[in-house]
């Protein structure tokens, strides 16, 4: 089972039906990226630590500070969890433009290649360069870090497809909540 938490200082998620099947299709896919990287770090003869998501509601306190539900979902490498405030999938598809299920599932996907990036040694790496560059250059580095999650959420897609349940259109939504 993923590690899903609420934390005690967020207020806790009203228990509508539309909210209960959101907190289960965020598990799902947790359990199902978690399958995959396991089995993709075990080819690699290494163990995948699995990351805990938190779902809150307004703001919430990470390892990497407080944040708000207009941050978006996002992941802290301090503390290795994924936050995500249910309302962003509203914004995903009312306000981006990027509606469906499987986009809700690319952003976790993206979060969770920002953990194996974190596993890797990678972020830290992208951490140490940046320091050592200008604001300008630094910043290509973070666009470059951005991308390679994306990269990490299409292994997650390509093993999603691997186990037959994508159906026609599901690439076209992820490719419109990563843009």
């Amino acid at each position: 089972n993923p590690g899903i938490v609420n934390p005690g200082n967020s207020p806790t998620i009203q228990g509508t039906q539309e909210e209960d099947d959101l907190k289960n299709f965020v598990s799902v896919v947790l359990a199902d990226t978690e399958d995959a990287w396991t089995e993709i770090f075990a080819e690699n003869n290494m163990t995948y630590q699995k990351p805990t998501l938190v779902i809150f509601s307004g703001s919430v306190q990470s390892g990497c500070g407080t944040a708000g539900s207009s941050t978006g979902p996002f992941y802290c490498p301090a503390d290795n969890k994924l936050y995500i405030d249910l309302s962003f999938y509203q914004d995903l598809s009312q306000r981006f433009g990027a509606p469906g299920d499987f986009a809700m599932a690319y952003v976790i996907a993206h979060e969770v290649g920002h953990h194996v990036q974190t596993l890797l040694g990678i972020s830290q790496q992208v951490q140490k360069i940046m320091s050592q560059v200008s604001q300008t250059e630094a910043n290509k580095y973070l666009v470059m870090l951005e991308l390679q999650a994306d990269y990490l959420a299409g292994v997650w897609a390509n093993h999603a497809k691997g186990q037959g349940y994508l159906e026609e259109g599901d690439l076209e939504e992820a490719l419109n909540a990563a843009n």
